[in-house]
């Protein structure tokens, strides 16, 4: 088998970096928010994780995301701008089909291929309707990740016809579109339901040309392979809580 080299003695180092810079940015729109009012809160949910191999779409792996926002507020303004910074598994799952060069198929298990990124969100938010309880909203961002781990090493004995972790791209970027529809329980706590789809710009994995690779179907054969690239693309439904700093000026 072709050996790569394997950066995951710096991937602690590197992960530390990149968590405290997010939250580094966080803490700065937070304290830029403390002279107004603003809400700010979790969200969870599920989400549906596809991966664009070399222009094929591959099937769906069903995951899960996890967040924390802020949000500019005026009770009568209907736009608002937010960040966020989160948790989110990328990946796709699929049953796997080769054919060596005898001309045999070989079927494979079903492979899921994971990658766990934090992100970055920034962006701007409109209501739809202020007069409604359950007031529609539409958003629009810009959004980095940074992969803090995969689950590529199962797959190391196929390097090449899987991806392998040395051509993982660490950071990446794209933009996120969505809405909702949000709700006050109360003068201080309210609740969302949202919708989002997230597309890469960037390649999580962007693996070049390998020459003389063993073909593990083909009694150890080796041949050429083409570059292999992956893009991520996400839909992910939020729970979100809503919790309101009211600020007053008295004169």
């Amino acid at each position: 088998m072709k050996s790569y080299s394997n950066p995951k003695n710096l991937l602690s180092k590197d992960a530390t970096k990149i968590i405290f810079s997010l939250v580094f940015i966080l803490l700065l729109s937070t304290d830029q928010a403390q002279a107004q009012s603003f809400v700010f809160g979790p969200k969870l949910g599920p989400s549906l994780e596809f991966q664009i191999w070399n222009g094929i779409q591959r099937q769906t792996l069903i995951a899960y995301h996890g967040a924390f926002f802020i949000e500019s507020y005026d009770e009568d303004e209907p736009s608002s701008l937010y960040a966020e910074v989160g948790f989110h598994k990328r990946g796709s799952s699929e049953r796997q089909r080769f054919i060596n060069n005898a001309g045999n198929d070989f079927i494979g298990g079903r492979q899921r291929f994971e990658f766990n990124n934090v992100n970055l969100i920034a962006g701007a938010k409109r209501i739809l309707n202020m007069e409604k309880k359950a007031k529609p909203y539409y958003l629009l961002a810009i959004r980095a990740e940074y992969t803090l781990s995969t689950n590529l090493e199962r797959y190391e004995r196929f390097a090449g016809y899987f991806p392998v972790e040395p051509f993982v791209n660490k950071i990446n970027y794209g933009f996120t579109v969505g809405g909702g529809f949000q709700y006050d329980f109360a003068e201080l706590v309210g609740g969302a339901i949202e919708f989002r789809l997230n597309p890469d710009i960037s390649k999580q994995y962007d693996q070049p040309p390998l020459d003389n690779v063993i073909n593990p179907w083909d009694f150890g054969n080796r041949r050429s392979l083409a570059q292999q690239s992956i893009r991520n693309l996400s839909f992910e439904i939020s729970a979100v809580l809503r919790l309101k700093r009211i600020v007053e000026f008295v004169n």
